[in-house]
């Protein structure tokens, strides 16, 4: 494939942004980037488009899906209620059926906006053994990257947690290799829902696998006070006591993290998948970003399943850190977008394949018509951040493939697909 570029912002390590260009894609890898334009049977024109790197969302649900639009009765006033009153009664309601189901609707979905890589925690321990399966059927259908885990839980009971571990170590060992754009790793869902002995196993078997952790830390304060009465100390502190740093960890949210939970998280390699738009949905507070960043941990960005429109969740991050800072010119636009392409491909350990435009890295591309406005090197990054959204996408591209465009919509799913997908909600509602 060539793709020929009016504006094509690279997210390398320069952050280079480069005006009329073309890429050159062969066997899925980025060979060559080069000035001008190229003409050929397989060349693509967006000549008056902006190109970005494709996105990677870091941290999703994609089993929230079917709940947009449910009829719920819940009113949540806290973070926790909204655990036990919505997710936990979801969790037990699901089906294989609505595993797959919902990770193909949200597969679709995360092309038609520019993502090409996903880091998907899924939880529904009444489809154990299996339920990753599954989920790995409905992201196979599509052509995009996905690592998938069961996010384990010991809110019922240590029993329930060990099947949750043996899930994904199943699939880690037997599962994924059926699959070509699809891997496993290991996920527990809080260090409040779970136990020592739950930690210290998931460690074992995850460095056993050489395969990070995924943790939801820190997202409210019922995991810090919770840990203060069980184990005398924050959770950073008291996870760091039981060896979970021993592996590769990727912390999602991480609110309600202290100065020295940070540092402490810094010396261990931590990386951090932060969600600004499911923080401010939850009302849970704002992560210090800031301070993580002076300490050098890697930062991604996801959507936590509320939205997969990743223009949208880098928006949130824009207004929420400006916010903050009570200053509008408190927080770098561009950074925005950097958290979004090769910083959560950097907390993924996918940055040598995806999250930038670079020779020898896979071709995973969006483009976009931004409007009739001209579109400058210098603010381009800026102008993307500001004024984009999936409907501005063109393409999604992947490998050097075209796997969506608005016309013929996303490769592999047609409206039968998505009417199961439907269909599978309004089920899972009358459940509920």
């Amino acid at each position: 494939m060539i793709l020929n570029a009016g504006t094509l912002v690279t997210m390398n390590d320069e952050r280079e942004v480069r005006s009329e260009v073309h890429v050159v894609v062969e066997d899925g890898e980025i060979v060559a980037i080069e000035d001008g334009y190229a003409s050929g049977e397989d060349a693509v024109d967006a000549r008056d488009e902006v190109v970005i790197p494709g996105l990677v969302n870091c941290h999703t649900h994609m089993y929230a899906l079917p709940i947009r639009g449910a009829p719920l009765d819940a009113a949540p006033e806290s973070f926790y209620e909204a655990l036990v009153d919505i997710w936990w009664n979801v969790d037990e309601a699901f089906t294989e059926r609505d595993a797959r189901l919902s990770a193909l609707g949200s597969c679709a979905e995360m092309l038609e906006s520019g993502v090409t890589t996903f880091c998907d925690n899924y939880s529904g321990p009444n489809t154990l053994p299996g339920g990753l399966d599954a989920v790995a059927e409905g992201v196979a259908q599509t052509p995009i990257r996905g690592m998938i885990t069961f996010e384990t839980t010991a809110r019922n009971s240590e029993d329930e947690a060990m099947v949750g571990i043996e899930e994904n170590q199943r699939f880690v060992r037997e599962g994924e290799d059926d699959y070509d754009r699809v891997s496993g790793h290991y996920c527990l869902h809080t260090l409040f829902t779970n136990t020592r002995p739950v930690v210290e196993e998931c460690v074992d078997r995850a460095t056993d696998d050489d395969r990070p952790i995924q943790i939801h830390l820190e997202e409210g304060l019922v995991d810090v006070h919770e840990s203060i009465a069980e184990y005398g100390k924050r959770p950073v502190p008291a996870l760091a006591d039981m060896g979970f740093f021993d592996a590769e960890v990727i912390a999602a949210h991480c609110v309600h993290s202290t100065e020295t939970e940070i540092e402490i998280l810094a010396d261990h390699d931590v990386s951090v998948a932060h969600n600004p738009y499911s923080n401010i949905n939850n009302a849970v507070g704002i992560a210090d970003v800031e301070t993580m960043e002076a300490n050098g941990l890697t930062i991604g960005i996801g959507d936590d399943g509320w939205d997969p429109d990743m223009f949208e969740t880098m928006r949130s991050a824009v207004g929420i850190h400006k916010l903050k800072q009570n200053n509008p010119s408190g927080f770098d636009m561009a950074k925005a977008l950097e958290w979004a392409t090769i910083g959560s491909a950097e907390v993924l350990g996918m940055d040598d394949a995806v999250g930038s435009v670079e020779v020898g890295k896979r071709g995973d591309f969006v483009t976009l018509d931004l409007g009739p406005n001209p579109v400058l090197d210098e603010s381009a990054p800026y102008y993307v951040v500001s004024a984009a959204s999936r409907a501005d996408v063109t393409r999604t591209i992947v490998d050097g493939d075209v796997v969506y465009d608005p016309q013929t919509g996303v490769t592999g799913v047609d409206d039968s697909d998505l009417d199961a997908v439907g269909a599978a909600s309004a089920d899972l509602w009358n459940r509920l």
